[in-house]
């Protein structure tokens, strides 16, 4: 999968993924993390999940494909495909 679009900000310190990065997705530790396969540094991470990886607070699949976070108020997006 790659980084097909990710308007939040930067920040020193603390990886972040560009468009054409390509990334992977892991359960750890009760959330999915999403790693950036060039250096295996973790970029983002769902809420948390239960051990069949269903989100805690619905029950529902977390989006692992397309939008998987948004801030519609400050206009950030991460999608990936």
């Amino acid at each position: 999968m790659k980084i097909i679009r990710n308007t939040y900000p930067e920040h020193s310190g603390i990886p972040h993924a560009k468009p054409g990065d390509e990334v992977t997705w892991s359960m750890e530790k009760g959330v999915y993390r999403l790693i950036r396969k060039s250096d295996m540094k973790s970029v983002f991470s769902t809420s948390p999940v239960d051990k069949d990886g269903n989100l805690r607070s619905s029950g529902k699949t977390p989006n692992l494909v397309g939008v998987i976070a948004q801030v519609k108020s400050r206009g950030w997006v991460m999608e990936i495909g």
